[in-house]
């Protein structure tokens, strides 16, 4: 079964990966198709602010145990769904197609049986 564009219908597709790969090193284009950057958060600041709320709540420091302990779990929680969304951009860009007639890109799915 061929795949074809769903905006043209032409069936001259190629892997996204794989027309970038092609690309010479200093086409303008690696930087509109390239793969979207890496993401890796560090999780160690927020970890260690809340750590030191727990011990400030412990320690009968309420407010400044709370403020640490909330805003420690809300910047890690920020990182961790920056670095899903970088992951899940990262996955869309390997799965996509690109199409050589009317240079659309496109997930896989999208495509249109021919």
């Amino acid at each position: 079964m061929a795949l074809a564009c769903p905006r043209c219908k032409h069936d001259g597709l190629q892997d996204l990966p794989d027309f970038v790969a092609s690309l010479p090193r200093e086409s303008p284009l690696h930087g509109k198709y390239g793969q979207p950057p890496e993401y890796k958060a560090q999780l160690l600041l927020p970890a260690g602010a809340v750590a030191l709320g727990v011990v400030l709540l412990i320690s009968g420091s309420v407010a400044a145990g709370l403020l640490l302990l909330i805003g420690g779990a809300g910047v890690g929680v920020w990182l961790w769904r920056k670095t899903s969304a970088a992951e899940e951009a990262r996955a869309r860009w390997a799965r996509s197609l690109y199409c050589r007639a009317c240079p659309a890109t496109f997930l896989r799915e999208d495509a249109v049986a021919t």
